[in-house]
Formats: structure tokens, C-alpha cells, sequence
């Protein structure tokens, strides 16, 4: 507590000047250079399709649009904010972070998963539509390393990335300008869920996000965020491989 104090003075004195702004130019920069990568890797390999790309493939082609999302958080921090990440954004965590956030993301996976089937059969939308792009990923895991590559780019690399931009900057961005922290997760939560062009996955990606915001600000911090999303993830990889 007395560390969050500290860094709250440290704010004070040092008002940011990062906001939305830096979080759109994030989602920009990152969308092109992975449009790019993607365009060079299949004129590269004469492919006609991305899911002909190999998945070890798949995951490097994941460090541009990771690379633009970490980019434009760290320079919004060096260049506006305090130069910390942890102050400007959150990104520290404690050893109790771990078994809360671990349970939180086990529970999200379970309960989220069953409110939206529900819904979906209440507004006679066809379930089996729900996580077709996960399961596109999990059907090309045919070997170990296959699986290592999984793994790597769904439940090491995407939690803290995706935490660090949607809770770190996007949240704190929205909160800013508009003094609400409610807003700030809602809002947060709801451009996470848009952002993964995900259609039949809108609802599913939103209440996570909220999952996930509500550890974050709940704590002050990332670590239970980024914990929960590695077990959210987790879980359905372990559940998806099981089955294709």
C-alpha cells in the first residue's frame, strides 16, 4: 500500500500526458504492421491462405502486432508519461496475485462460457459458432512443438501483452478523460471484445475483458489480470486440444 501511495504522489507531481490518443495510435500501428507481416509472409511462401502458414509461423507473425502494441505503451510512457510502467500503468505483481488471479481466470472461463451458451440458445443464435478462430488454432497443433508454439502465442504471450495495452493504457486512458472508473471498464472491456474481430465471440471477449478489469483495478495492479487471462486461455487450449 504504501508503494501504491508513492506512486500516487509521483503521479500527482507528474500529471501524464498520454490518453486515448496513444491507445487508438496502438491499435493502428499494431493492426499495420501486422497486416503487413502477413502480406510479406504469404507472398514469401506462396501461400493463398493464413491457415496454410505453419503454426510456428503463426506465432512469429504475432511479434509485429505485439511489437506495435508494447511500442506505442512504452513510448507513451517514456515520452508523456513518468518513463515507469509500473506507475503509468500498473504493471507490477505480488506472489498472491498468482493463486487469485489463477482461480478468477478458471471460474471466468467456466462461468462466461455457460452464460453465453445460455444467452446464444435464448436468442436461437448457433452456438457452434463460439470460438471457431481458437479452434482453427488448436486443429493445426498436430505435433509437440505444434503445441509449445499454442501455448507460447495464447496463454504466455497474449495475457501480458493484451493486459498492458487494454487494462494498462486503454483503461487508465478512458478513466482520465472521463473520471469514471466504471466507464473506464466497461469501456475498456468493450474495445477488447471489438478488437479481436471476433463476431460470435463479442460477448464471450467483453465479459473476460470486464473479468479482467475489474482484477485490475480491484488490485491497483496487473498481476491478477494477467493471471487470470493465462488461465482463462489456458483452459480453453487444454479443453480445445482435447477435443480436435
Amino acid at each position: 500500500m504504501a508503494d501504491d501511495r508513492a506512486g500516487s504522489e509521483d503521479l500527482a507531481r507528474h500529471e501524464p500526458g498520454w490518453g486515448m490518443g496513444d491507445a487508438v495510435l496502438g491499435m493502428v500501428v499494431s493492426l499495420f504492421l501486422s497486416v503487413v507481416a502477413f502480406a510479406v509472409a504469404l507472398g514469401i511462401t506462396g501461400d493463398e491462405d493464413l491457415e496454410d502458414i505453419p503454426l510456428w509461423g503463426t506465432a512469429v507473425l504475432q511479434l509485429p502486432l505485439w511489437a506495435g502494441l508494447l511500442g506505442v505503451v512504452w513510448f507513451a510512457s517514456t515520452r508523456k508519461g513518468t518513463g515507469s510502467l509500473r506507475r503509468d500503468f500498473g504493471l507490477r505483481m505480488e506472489l498472491r496475485d498468482v493463486p487469485v488471479g489463477l482461480l478468477a481466470g478458471l471460474a471466468g472461463q467456466i462461468g462466461i462460457g455457460l452464460t453465453v451458451l445460455l444467452l446464444y440458445d435464448a436468442l436461437g443464435i448457433d452456438a457452434d459458432r463460439l470460438g471457431e478462430t481458437a479452434e482453427a488454432l488448436a486443429e493445426r497443433a498436430v505435433t509437440a512443438v505444434d503445441v509449445v508454439f499454442l501455448v507460447l502465442i495464447v496463454v504466455v504471450g497474449a495475457p501480458v501483452v493484451e493486459e498492458l495495452f487494454y487494462r494498462g493504457l486503454w483503461l487508465r486512458s478512458i478513466e482520465r478523460r472521463t473520471g469514471r472508473r466504471a466507464v473506464a471498464v466497461v469501456g475498456s472491456s468493450l474495445v477488447f471484445g471489438l478488437a479481436h474481430l471476433q463476431l460470435f465471440d463479442l460477448v464471450s471477449l467483453t465479459l473476460a475483458g470486464l473479468l479482467f478489469a475489474w482484477l485490475a483495478v480491484r488490485a491497483g495492479r496487473l498481476g491478477p489480470a494477467i493471471w487470470a487471462h493465462v488461465a482463462f486461455n489456458l483452459t480453453a487450449v487444454i479443453s480445445l486440444l482435447a477435443t480436435s
